[in-house]
């Protein structure tokens, strides 16, 4: 800024101000000027400068892991593809460039030799804690589509609320966000459902999020018919979310967990309801659903795992080195807390004695896996060369680790390498018996 503003320029930090005000760590840093892009250059010249955002204003400066974009003021032609203006026209009227932003709160700038400019009180919504958008608000959402997503994601980030208007914008022009793609989806999209006030913004605008996942939109409102459930399906999934810990591979999960209860509930003749086989249902819906948003394809197995197994009842030593064998250490603490706040969105009732129950497994599992326990084929005390080395060959060597890690886990076999052997070697008399 000082550089800019020894060369006749204005500077001025934008954007990160807010999180300043807020006394939060700036996300990143954006500076906006009056500085052309080539006088931008010019003044940096000799420092790594990236030029690709230079058709719209913005020149990148890295240096180490910081990255600052500094982007000339601007006035905006139209957005006919609700994603990017068609032209630019550069400008050196501050409150021109201002004026074309998203929310008041992010148009709040700081020099440190011209002061404060806030044309737009945001000051006063960030005393508020309220998003609201500059100017029409239809017309900011109708600009650039991803201005709706960006308005939950402050909201749930910041635990603000979305003023009226705004709000009112944001459900008339929801059908926006299928128009973007889902690059620009997902990094607003993961950081709002983490959100500390995630909980509002799913539940308010529950519709908004159905468009972009529209397999939701059965659970809102829909009857679980079940004495341990307090929630409908969809306001059970809310609460959920908003008790886990803020992991998104976890908030996902949650998000999905129970997303086929409405196509699987039967009725029992008491009248209670029944959701049979909707953690494998609810696995590949969220499957689905990943893949067609593009998430990363390590996040879609994770998440998949952790639905698939979110349900489970482990009743002894045996059923939770099972899962600890199937998820991985890391995984099963996942899934402890997927299943922690699974229980906390139950009714009342039943969630001290189910809590009791998940710290009886995760006490279990700390045990396991302190005492160095075999749960594992690295940790059985048999590899391939020994079974080779007895006949095996084939598929038929990685069969019998399996079955013996099977043996192992469920106690019926010690873990060590001549009675591994004496096991699968018997075996195999027995099966050469019965053919």
């Amino acid at each position: 800024m000082t550089k800019l503003e020894l060369a006749g320029h204005q500077a001025w930090l934008v954007g990160s101000t807010r999180d300043l005000y807020l006394g939060l760590p700036p996300h990143d840093w954006d500076l906006t000027t009056d500085a052309l892009p080539e006088e931008i250059c010019k003044v940096f010249a000799g420092q790594p400068l990236n030029r690709a955002g230079e058709k719209f204003g913005t020149i990148s400066l890295t240096g180490g892991d910081k990255i600052i974009d500094v982007t000339t003021f601007r006035k905006d032609g139209q957005y006919r593809d609700h994603r990017r203006p068609d032209s630019v026209a550069f400008s050196r009227d501050l409150f021109e460039d201002l004026k074309r932003r998203d929310f008041t709160v992010n148009a709040i700038v700081y020099s440190p030799t011209r002061g404060v400019r806030d044309y737009f009180c945001g000051k006063r919504d960030l005393k508020k804690k309220l998003i609201r958008a500059i100017g029409n608000a239809q017309d900011r959402f109708e600009e650039d589509a991803i201005r709706i997503l960006r308005a939950l994601r402050f909201a749930s980030v910041l635990d603000f609320s979305v003023e009226e208007r705004t709000a009112e914008a944001i459900h008339k022009k929801k059908e926006l966000l299928s128009t973007l793609p889902t690059e620009r989806i997902l990094p607003e999209w993961n950081r709002m459902l983490c959100g500390r006030n995630v909980k509002r913004v799913l539940t308010e605008f529950s519709d908004v999020i159905g468009v972009l996942v529209p397999e939701i939109l059965p659970a809102i409102g829909f009857d679980q018919l079940s004495p341990f459930h307090q929630y409908d399906v969809w306001m059970h999934t809310v609460n959920a979310v908003a008790a886990s810990v803020p992991v998104t591979e976890v908030r996902l999960a949650l998000l999905f967990h129970d997303i086929s209860k409405p196509s699987c509930l039967t009725v029992d003749p008491t009248g209670r309801g029944h959701f049979y086989g909707h953690h494998k249902k609810s696995a590949r819906i969220a499957k689905e659903v990943m893949e067609r948003m593009r998430f990363p394809v390590r996040q879609i197995r994770a998440v998949t795992e952790l639905v698939t197994y979110h349900d489970s009842h482990p009743k002894g030593r045996a059923d939770v080195k099972k899962l600890l064998s199937l998820l991985g250490e890391s995984r099963f603490r996942m899934l402890v807390q997927v299943m922690e706040a699974d229980i906390l969105a139950h009714s009342k009732w039943t969630v001290k004695r189910r809590l009791v129950n998940l710290e009886n497994i995760r006490d279990t599992a700390e045990q396991i896996l302190s005492s160095g326990e075999c749960y594992t084929l690295e940790g059985l005390a048999i590899k391939g060369n020994d079974l080779t080395g007895i006949g095996l060959a084939g598929p038929a060597v990685g069969e019998a680790l399996n079955y013996a890690l099977n043996k192992v886990i469920r106690g019926e076999w010690e873990n060590d390498r001549e009675s591994l052997l004496a096991g699968i070697l018997s075996l195999r008399e027995k099966k050469s018996e019965g053919q």
